[in-house]
């Protein structure tokens, strides 16, 4: 498939995702500092087609300049300032997102007459088709008429969500997800999980893991299913390094797996289950194949509330004992589920804890509230910025806690810095106002800073107060 074919689809799958009026993908030309229009899919007959917006001026030009996702609902507000149409357009709502690879490929616009604003889920799916985007413009430099390694066909991954999606019942669907296409996922084992009333993963299909599992249960904090419900977010687990690492429970089959990765099916108030894959060849799943399994459980996730199934749990996402307030984007780690899987492993990992030092200023009034509107911020601008498997954790009102799986103490003081170069450019606003933010950072690193998950955080925390050369040594 071309690049041409995979932008094509691509656009095609985000407009239909967010119901979209018109989904645009504009490509840079930075000797010349301007955006132009590559690909479109739009109900308009307004859009300018030719047009060449300057970088740094409007509003594509500055999502441009400064790659930040700008959103924007226009209930009760003029739009007719969209200076991709010639006449106004009754938008109600949108989302421009910069399109960076290494660097800046593009920037897609997708616009609605239906949503007034995008929700946290939709803003996650389509984030993630910039990135694939920006990816094949990437790779389209080195390889303008063919790209080697490109992700599985989007007709076909459009094909089989829609499949997904119309399964009769929960039955059906589980099976479906039991067939999953080789050429979309390579995958050995395959099992799905739905939560009960009183909370309980029961696993009623799957295949391929040596024996029936219907008699195992999923509980919190348990192996890598325990660790994605505790956090409510996909888990991938590429190399388990032949440990014998707990996927379900303590009572599973002893089978060797080298590659295991989770993802929920969750809206956004409760869990409803899971889906599990696994490969017996070493790094035989990667973060694509993830993306594709979580692409999957989101469309089943909103079908399945689209049908009013009756109430599910409701099992508040993204909460822990230590962080009650937690809020959905920020994915609290199960402590005994962590060091069984990773520090009783003799693994590597660390912890980088990020500090708000005017913390204190800003959150005088509505601290909760004020908090969690800029982790939020925080935490979304530096999910696609960080590269190792790691887990967001809510310390406080003042900060934040990365545990990074599977990186040594150098390897995480290198990416300290392109932390703190990220933060130093972030833009943030709070009840409409944009503020300026001061942080503080401290690191620490399994086993030299300590032996158990608790003590590394409170160490690295603990570091974020002292002089910078007395934490670097």
């Amino acid at each position: 498939m071309s690049s041409k074919n995979a932008l094509t689809n691509l656009i095609e799958l985000t407009s239909n995702v967010a119901d979209a009026f018109t989904t645009a993908l504009y490509t840079v030309n930075l000797e010349e500092g301007t955006l132009k229009l590559r690909s479109n899919l739009t109900l308009s007959s307004h859009l300018k087609t030719d047009a060449t917006f300057a970088i740094g001026e409007g509003l594509l030009g500055q999502v441009a300049l400064h790659r930040d996702t700008r959103i924007d609902d226009f209930a009760g507000a003029d739009a007719s300032h969209l200076e991709w149409y010639s006449q106004p357009e009754e938008i109600k709502g949108l989302m421009v997102v910069p399109v960076v690879r290494r660097e800046l490929e593009g920037v897609l616009v997708v616009d609605s007459k239906e949503n007034y604003s995008f929700t946290p889920k939709l803003q996650k799916l389509i984030s993630g088709f910039a990135d694939q985007m920006a990816w094949y413009l990437s790779l389209e430099k080195k390889t303008p008429n063919w790209i080697e390694g490109e992700p599985a066909d989007f007709q076909q991954m459009m094909k089989w969500c829609r499949f997904l999606n119309d399964s009769p019942h929960r039955k059906a669907l589980s099976e479906r997800f039991l067939h999953i296409p080789r050429s979309l996922i390579q995958c050995d084992a395959t099992a799905v999980i739905w939560f009960e009333s009183d909370g309980t993963g029961r696993i009623t299909h799957s295949k391929g893991w040596g024996q029936g599992l219907k008699s195992l249960t999923v509980a919190s904090g348990t192996g890598i299913c325990g660790a994605c419900l505790d956090s409510g977010q996909p888990m991938l687990v590429p190399n388990t390094l032949n440990h014998p690492w707990i996927v379900f429970s303590e009572d599973e089959p002893s089978v060797s797996f080298g590659s295991v990765m989770a993802a929920p099916i969750a809206n956004e108030k409760r869990m409803l289950g899971l889906v599990v894959c696994a490969t017996r060849a070493r790094n035989g799943l990667k973060q694509p194949d993830m993306d594709r399994l979580t692409l999957m459980t989101n469309f089943v996730a909103s079908a399945l509330d689209q049908r009013n199934t009756p109430p599910q749990p409701e099992l508040i996402l993204n909460r822990s004992e230590t962080t009650p307030q937690s809020s959905q984007h920020f994915l609290p780690v199960h402590v005994k589920a962590f060091e069984a899987e990773i520090i009783k492993r003799n693994s590597p990992a660390s912890v980088m804890s990020i500090r708000i030092e005017n913390a204190g200023t800003l959150f005088k009034e509505k601290r909760q509230e004020r908090s969690d509107l800029l982790l939020d911020q925080i935490i979304t601008y530096l999910s696609d910025k960080i590269d190792p498997l790691k887990i967001f954790v809510r310390h406080s009102d003042e900060g934040l806690v990365l545990i990074l799986m599977g990186i040594n103490e150098q390897e995480t003081h290198e990416l300290e810095y392109s932390v703190r170069e990220a933060l130093s450019r972030i833009s943030l606003t709070l009840e409409e106002t944009k503020i300026e933010l001061e942080f503080e950072y401290g690191m620490a690193s399994f086993p030299a800073d300590g032996s158990d998950l608790r003590e590394l955080i409170e160490t690295s925390w603990a570091r974020t107060t002292q002089p910078e050369e007395s934490v670097h040594g």
